[in-house]
């Protein structure tokens, strides 16, 4: 799924030495789930997508939000158009939570 979002966050996630490992697609082809890894004796970890948008097939600027499986209470909304400063803060927020959680 080539989307800008999508493709920062992956850079972002490896810019941590974390690793996509395991993909799985929605029904019409966004991620569902993304299996993240740094260490060998930790994880995997899930990212788990959700779409706001339930009737269409909705990319990820129309509305879209990652929480981490293992922690519940930690999510973001990856809707940001044209709010870098938004955009930067939320993806630290989740880099931040996911080195909590793998420490």
């Amino acid at each position: 799924m080539p989307d800008k979002r999508l493709n920062e966050l992956r850079e972002h996630l490896k810019s941590r030495d974390w690793k996509v490992v395991g993909e799985t697609a929605g029904e019409d082809g966004r991620p569902a789930i993304w299996q993240i890894k740094r260490k060998p004796d930790h994880g995997p970890f899930h990212l788990e997508f959700e779409s706001f948008d339930k009737g269409e097939p909705a990319q990820i600027e129309q509305g879209f939000a990652v929480r981490i499986r293992e922690l519940k209470q930690t999510s973001i909304y990856l809707y940001r158009k044209r709010n870098e400063d938004a955009w930067a803060r939320v993806v630290s927020e989740l880099l931040s939570a996911l080195d909590e959680l793998d420490s």
